[in-house]
């Protein structure tokens, strides 16, 4: 047996298999913060997102976010083959132009900047629209679809899966240095990523100091940033090589050693 020839084999099947890719969806589709402080004020297209708890000096402020997988979908289908790949991790990123402890963002609308530990759940609900309120706010529900704070109950109302809490710790200013929280492989966030779909995100405090402020889609730069990394789902044709030449090396060894 040409075990040169059997090692390459085995190492190029091994690559088929293990080989990762990662899609960066660099924008949401729609992202809005709602304000406990103006209930029924819609957010939409504002430069920025919120997190606070309701008991800091602004009041309550929490965040949604859509991102849409349908391009990350085409790109794993044409690299792989239609269906031919899992998703094996999920990233999500966000940029601050405010980031430093104790800053006074640049509108007074804003709590101060403070770390504390804030909540990611996925939303069934990706029918709620972004409106256009800026950051002067305008009417939106139960007027219009537009997303308010006054809208929770209804975002919550479909089926909704705790993605866990995470800490946020004020990195300083620079709206292109991201930081990174790794999300739980999710089982809705994950077939429904996979089906190209629309992926919904709620944020809330998870505790009574956060006081987190990161860039929207409008802002003009450092958008959140959803990374979809995937592998390869083996075919049975190249697990059966792998099973076959690894058995083949079994029992050469087995043999070298009865010598």
């Amino acid at each position: 047996m040409n075990w040169t020839v059997l090692g390459l084999t085995l190492f190029c099947a091994a690559s088929q298999v293990t080989a990762q890719n990662t899609y960066t969806i660099n924008t949401t589709i729609a992202d809005a913060f709602l304000s406990g402080a103006n209930p029924t004020l819609n957010y939409g297209a504002a430069g920025a997102l919120a997190i606070a708890p309701a008991s800091s000096a602004k009041g309550e402020f929490d965040s949604v976010i859509m991102f849409s997988t349908a391009g990350a979908v085409s790109q794993f289908n044409s690299t792989y083959g239609v269906g031919d790949w899992t998703i094996t991790a999920v990233t999500l990123s966000l940029a601050s132009n405010f980031g430093i402890q104790g800053e006074q963002p640049s509108s007074t609308l804003f709590n101060t900047i403070n770390t504390g530990s804030f909540g990611i759940d996925w939303l069934s609900d990706v029918s709620w629209a972004e409106g256009t309120g800026s950051g002067t706010g305008t009417m939106g529900y139960p007027n219009n679809s537009m997303v308010t704070f006054d809208s929770i109950p209804t975002l919550l109302s479909g089926t909704v899966d705790s993605l866990g809490d995470y800490t946020y710790r004020p990195p300083g200013n620079n709206n292109d240095g991201y930081l990174n929280y790794t999300l739980p492989l999710d089982a809705n966030l994950v077939s429904g990523a996979a089906a190209g779909g629309d992926v919904s995100l709620y944020f809330c405090a998870a505790d009574n100091q956060v006081s987190y402020l990161f860039n929207s889609r409008s802002y003009s730069t450092g958008h959140p940033e959803m990374n979809l990394t995937v592998e390869p789902t083996p075919e049975p044709a190249t697990t059966g090589l792998l099973a076959a030449s690894l058995g083949a090396i079994l029992l050469w060894c087995r043999r070298t050693v009865k010598k």
